[in-house]
């Protein structure tokens, strides 16, 4: 039978050889790297919509969803409603793309967190869920709960709250800074081992994670440039997740370590990976204008359309007169028609309200498959999402 097994919280100090040194070593070296984005704010900002997109259908699909990246997609595109499981599903995914927009909204670089933000968190996951609900959200659990592919079980109900007292103070405790980040690692295990609640344990542990790289200094602005994606390195072989986590229940300072290796490691391979995008010149070659073949090839846009849309990542802003060349034969009139159906389209986008300038708009549109198509070729887009 599996029993409960109590460790205390702690940091660890591994040793001078340790692989886990390096890999903090290098973490505080991009945390403090001061990026020097070329990426337009307002490229930049879609850009971190379709990585919440992603993000979101990672965490979704550890646990059991089997939504396709290629039908999510689909939903965004034509913006339309669906109905039963199909319908559930979808709405799982969004709930999770909705609490990460709320934690960029609340949470700032020294920000404190807080048991009533993650019963927050779990509430609006759950929301409106059938299969992957809860019949109590944003309530910690009342009962004994399993944790599927673990022999852990988990601490009974009444000691939760007390659990989860400790894991918060942990997070905002005042420690060294060098710690920051094995506090990421160390809370995520912890927060699953206590499973607090009855569902949704792993999709909120997830965003607690988002939640916590915000917090010790991973930002997300569009002025830094910085894209996170962490439920990535989770969802690349779920097999492995479960693995390291079962690992690490069993408490040790060489199982810790070796879960905190794992998580670090995979986190900063994802930011390598990601950060290439604040550099416009990368992201033009390898996402944007490939984007528009692609969507040009299948005819989803039109030649003229395709011009017009080429001339706009070249130049980054561009306003009607930038526009002359890609709509030969055109009067003024006739290119501000065409400019204001792209713009309806949300194939250009105005860089405020009102203005006469536009950059590129991808993200709710038809050019959305060709930027996910090419992330996806390019390695982006982990392979167990495909």
């Amino acid at each position: 039978m599996p029993r409960f097994l109590h460790h205390d919280l702690r940091l660890l100090n591994p040793s001078f050889a340790s692989p886990l040194l390096d890999v903090l070593t290098d973490l505080e070296h991009l945390r403090r790297l001061e990026l020097k984005a070329t990426t337009p704010p307002a490229v930049f900002l879609q850009l971190k919509q379709v990585f919440h997109l992603l993000e979101s259908l990672a965490s979704a699909r550890i646990e059991g969803n089997h939504t396709t990246l290629a039908d999510y997609i689909e939903t965004k595109v034509a913006q339309s409603g669906t109905s039963g499981a199909y319908a559930d599903a979808i709405k799982e995914i969004s709930n999770i793309e909705g609490a990460m927009d709320a934690i960029e909204g609340n949470i700032a670089p020294g920000a404190t967190l807080t048991s009533h933000f993650l019963r927050g968190l779990h509430a609006a996951t759950v929301d409106g869920l059938l299969r992957e609900g809860d019949k109590t959200p944003g309530a910690y659990r009342a009962g004994p709960v399993r944790i599927a592919k673990s022999s852990h079980l988990p601490p009974d109900a009444v000691q939760v709250p007390g659990y989860m007292d400790e894991l918060v103070a942990f997070v905002n405790r005042a420690d060294q800074k060098k710690y920051d980040l094995m506090k990421v690692a160390l809370a995520h295990h912890r927060f699953a081992w206590v499973h607090p609640f009855g569902n949704g344990n792993g999709r909120v542990v997830r965003l607690f994670t988002y939640a916590l790289l915000i917090k010790y200094g991973f930002r997300v602005s569009a002025e830094q440039g910085r894209l996170l994606n962490p439920a990535a390195v989770f969802c690349a072989d779920r097999e492995r997740y479960y693995a390291m986590l079962s690992l690490a229940d069993q408490g040790t300072d060489d199982s810790l370590e070796a879960w905190c290796t794992y998580v670090l490691t995979g986190i900063r391979d994802e930011l390598g990976k990601v950060d290439r995008l604040a550099d416009y010149a990368n992201l033009t070659a390898e996402i944007l204008l490939p984007a528009l073949a692609s969507a040009r090839q299948r005819q989803l846009i039109t030649a003229q359309e395709e011009a017009v849309l080429m001339v706009t990542v070249k130049k980054r802003v561009v306003k009607s007169a930038d526009l002359g060349e890609a709509m030969p034969g055109l009067n003024a009139a006739q290119r501000t028609y065409q400019i204001r159906k792209l713009v309806g389209q949300g194939m250009l986008q105005p860089i405020y309200a009102e203005a006469r300038q536009y950059t590129l708009g991808f993200s709710n549109n038809v050019l959305l498959r060709g930027v996910v198509r090419a992330l996806t070729e390019r390695g982006f887009v982990p392979s167990a999402l495909v």
